[in-house]
């Protein structure tokens, strides 16, 4: 291999800052300055070490990052979940109570109608007492119409046996003073 193409080898593997310091090149009659050359080398280093801390920050940062998204993802699904659940339940809790209203809407409507007949009841029973109280009036101002109309031909009959006993009474003081 020549040298360019085992320099090309070298810089496609991953070099560090120590690599690069401790490159060694052949010498030739005419190079490059020495000094020069390590003084660059140490400079590209240096450049190579603050960038491997940068990308090694940037990694770790990336990493804490992903760690983060994920914990927001997770979060995210549990928040899902959590909404679903809540709209679930609320839409059990709105069944719940409409299946509730209906139940208290037909027990409200039993008794309604346990009352109305216990009224209607109450009613019927109502008439035919008042029925049976102008029955019994009835038959008492019968009676009372009875014995007062009894009583009228009783003073009737008193007032003609009167009468008769007077004429009685006449007659005979006629017919004594007329013997006498």
């Amino acid at each position: 291999m020549d040298p360019p193409e085992r320099a090309e080898a070298t810089v496609s593997i991953r070099l560090t800052a120590m690599d690069v310091e401790q490159q060694e090149f052949t010498r030739k009659v005419r190079g490059y300055d020495p000094d020069e050359v390590k003084l660059y080398l140490r400079s590209v280093a240096e450049e190579i070490e603050r960038l491997n801390l940068d990308n090694a920050t940037v990694r770790e940062e990336m990493g804490q990052l992903r760690e983060r998204l994920d914990d927001y993802r997770q979060r995210e699904r549990m928040l899902q979940d959590t909404l679903l659940t809540a709209q679930r339940m609320a839409e059990e809790h709105r069944e719940n109570t409409r299946v509730e209203a209906e139940l208290l809407i037909k027990e409200a409507r039993i008794k309604a109608e346990r009352l109305l007949e216990q009224a209607q009841d109450q009613l019927a029973t109502l008439e035919t007492e008042i029925a049976q109280a102008k029955l019994e009036r009835d038959v008492f101002e019968n009676r009372l119409r009875s014995a007062v109309q009894e009583h009228l031909a009783l003073l009737d009959l008193r007032k003609t046996e009167r009468a008769d006993v007077d004429n009685l009474r006449f007659l005979r003081r006629r017919t004594g003073s007329e013997v006498g």
